[in-house]
């Protein structure tokens, strides 16, 4: 199952790819991608009117595709959860080694911060 998962994602970003490059050569109202890369698919280009059909045709056979695909991969199942390797359990001592918090040990207390004396308070008195 996993071969043909692989095969049918493989189809499905060409799929994708031919898709988009298909619906930006195709001309439009405004003109879109066609009419800006020089006219190609306008009346008087080598292919005449008959391959603005041709272009359509292609789009949506294309469309079918994807969409076929799409429902295609939805339904194949993944790999099990039971394939996958366990996640590696780490102790205390690795989480510390990699930056990792733990806690103190219970009977270890912080040492209390320096007091600090500010300029001011060493002058010698009020005026």
């Amino acid at each position: 199952m996993d071969t043909l998962r692989t095969v049918l994602l493989v189809i499905f970003v060409l799929d994708c790819l031919l898709l988009v490059l298909a619906v930006l050569i195709q001309s439009g109202r405004g003109g879109g991608l066609a009419g800006a890369l020089g006219g190609i698919g306008s009346p008087d280009s080598a292919f005449g009117v008959r391959a603005a059909s041709q272009i359509e045709k292609l789009t949506g056979l294309l469309g079918v595709i994807f969409f076929v695909l799409a429902i295609a991969l939805a339904f194949i199942p993944r790999a099990k959860s039971g394939d996958l390797p366990e996640p590696k359990k780490r102790g205390r001592d690795e989480l510390s080694a990699v930056g990792g918090t733990t806690p103190p040990p219970a009977g270890a207390t912080s040492p209390a911060p320096k007091a600090t004396t500010s300029p001011a308070a060493g002058t010698g008195g009020s005026e």
